[in-house]
């Protein structure tokens, strides 16, 4: 009880010396922007102000408040013993545009029209003086004709007449043009600047946003204060360059970020940071509400399924589709918190409807997608980039710098002749650093040439992954099908296929090499496929044994001497057979089609 009394007069007190007049006139402070982080989307912008405190309670006014600031998200903190009361966001119609770069601009324009009038009217004085000059000279020819036909002037003095006039008619030539170039410049320069101020205005209102911030007290002190808000209209992308020296066995991995932001307001020489965290307004959690479930027949239930498509999707949507789909706008809905909790509730709903109509494959389709969904998005990294930077709030983007890796990284090279003739470049790279990888696109070099573009997967402390380097010329295979017979025995069909596949390389150094070939693969147990017949063996590696051998894929891990081209060409040889009913044919299946 004796606590409850404490906080109404503390209270009472407060209220009191708002009442009484007691908070000194409005302080006015802008700051200066010191940090910023960058989200997808948005951003976390601090100002660093210093103020004195002239009485016990001050209101402080911080102006020059971007346009895309988000009002809610302001607060403030501050030490030395003094309190922050309140943070209040407003913003007012002003009159004319109080920003510095407007100013200057403005003032450069006006100048520029009090030299375009004085120009223009030296131009209009000449252009008058010439009339005058004209008529003169019409005067003075009519009066020369006149003289000479009485005999009263001689040739000299009509030489200088002549002069005369043709030396005016040249000052005015000149003058003319000295004027017109002058007030064209002038109207060029003052289009420019026109031009740029329609840029600062563009899509904002002649509005002042101020943070009106309530302080207790620190009286006769100069204390330091920091004010923070969320924006929008700043994002950022992340970008590779993978530079490969085979020869070295490294990688520089070259971990970039385009960044841009259009927020209203400058950031000069600030603390950057990058993150792919989701900076949400709300901290209740959603609440798990019961799902009656009931019977009804299969046509009520398709007609469920095609509404859990979102509205901008085709009616006919693949489930695998729709759980993504269901994922994203989750995702989206979270930021909300309890807002939206009816829509998380039936987003859940849907969601388990998949699960309830789908057979084994298909939902564990679905838990995969789910999980890689969390893998990839779920992950919250935060960059600190070294160093001030500057980004004007412009729609223009910027290239910045995460990282430079020196990986490791483990080359060899690929054959896949069943699909393509050449022969590729990969390794597998090592992110040995402390910093994780998130997916994006790369522009791939080798040996500091420019080999094609490439992606980067989200890629953990420890963690390896695989990237293509390009072609390599120097190394070539050829499959061909040496021989296939055909012979029936009982009720069924045997078809024995011979293959042979060339490898050479003209380099100078052995090299490794990856063959990958196949063979089909079923699950009808109608159909028998063997592999009877294979040289060199087959890889031992445990991960191809596990998955990809089951299914047909033959791998050979194999390394090719220098040199061996015709009749020293590396040779792979392999043999099987396919037993089926005589009266049946074989015919390639899709894995949808399995599934059903």
């Amino acid at each position: 009880m004796a606590r409850h009394v404490l906080i109404v007069i503390s209270v009472l007190l407060t209220l009191g010396v708002a009442a009484d007049g007691a908070v000194g006139a409005p302080a006015a402070a802008s700051g200066t922007v010191r940090r910023v982080t960058v989200y997808h989307g948005q951003a976390l912008v601090t100002r660093a102000i210093e103020v004195e405190l002239s009485e016990d309670t001050t209101e402080l006014v911080v102006g020059d408040l971007p346009p895309n600031i988000i009002p809610e998200s302001i607060y403030a903190q501050t030490s030395d013993g003094v309190q922050v009361l309140s943070v209040r966001y407003r913003q007012q119609a002003v009159r004319d545009d109080t920003r510095e770069e407007v100013r200057q601009l403005d003032a450069q324009m006006d100048a520029l029209r009090h030299d375009l009038k004085y120009a223009t009217e030296q131009l209009e004085h000449a252009q008058a003086q010439w009339k005058m000059f004209e008529g003169l000279k019409d005067f003075t020819v009519s009066a020369e004709h006149s003289d000479l036909d009485r005999g009263l002037l001689t040739y000299e003095p009509i030489g200088n007449l002549t002069k005369l006039i043709e030396q005016k008619g040249l000052e005015y030539l000149e003058r003319r043009l000295e004027l017109e170039d002058k007030i064209a410049g002038l109207n060029k320069d003052l289009e420019l600047l026109e031009r740029k101020r329609q840029e600062l205005m563009a899509g904002q209102s002649r509005t002042e946003r101020e943070a009106l911030i309530f302080l207790s007290g620190g009286r006769g002190k100069t204390i330091s204060l920091e004010l923070s808000y969320l924006v929008t209209g700043a994002n950022w992308q992340q970008q590779y360059n993978l530079r490969a020296d085979p020869d070295r066995s490294t990688v520089a991995i070259e971990y970039n970020a385009v960044v841009n932001q259009t927020s209203g307001e400058d950031w000069n020489g600030v603390a950057l940071s990058l993150s792919t965290a989701e900076p949400t307004m709300v901290a209740a959690a959603p609440i798990l509400e019961p799902m009656l479930v009931g019977l009804s027949g299969r046509m009520v239930a398709q007609q469920f399924q095609q509404q859990i498509a979102q509205p901008q999707q085709m009616p006919g949507m693949p489930p695998t589709a729709q759980v993504r789909e269901l994922q994203m706008s989750r995702r989206e809905n979270v930021k909300k918190g309890i807002a939206a909790n009816s829509e998380l509730n039936e987003l859940a709903t849907q969601n388990q409807f998949l699960f309830f109509n789908a057979d084994r494959r298909e939902a564990q389709e679905f838990q995969r997608q789910m999980a890689e969904i969390a893998r990839i998005e779920g992950v919250s990294v935060t960059y600190e980039l070294p160093g001030r930077l500057t980004l004007p709030s412009r729609s223009d983007q910027q290239l910045l710098s995460i990282a430079t890796i020196a990986a490791k990284g483990q080359f060899t090279l690929i054959a896949s002749p069943l699909l393509t003739d050449y022969v590729y470049l990969q390794a597998e790279i090592l992110n040995g650093s402390d910093t994780v990888l998130l997916p994006g696109p790369a522009s791939i070099f080798r040996d500091g040439q420019f080999v094609g573009k490439g992606e980067v997967p989200l890629v953990t402390i420890g963690d390896k992954f695989i990237a293509g380097f390009g072609i390599d010329s120097q190394v070539q295979v050829t499959r061909e099908l040496e021989d296939k017979t055909t012979r029936i025995q009982g009720g069924n069909r045997i078809d024995t296929y011979n293959y042979r596949v060339a490898l050479r390389n003209y380099k100078s150094a052995s090299v490794g090499l990856r063959l990958l070939d196949r063979l089909p693969y079923t699950d009808d147990s109608s159909i028998r496929i063997e592999l009877d017949k294979v040289a060199p063996a087959l890889s031992t590696d445990a991960e191809y044994l596990r998955s990809l051998r089951k299914k047909g894929v033959l791998r050979w891990d194999l390394t090719l001497e220098p040199n061996t081209i015709d009749d020293k060409a590396t040779v792979v040889t392999y043999r099987y057979t396919m037993e089926y009913d005589r009266n049946m044919q074989i015919v390639p299946r899709r894995s949808s089609e399995q599934q059903q």
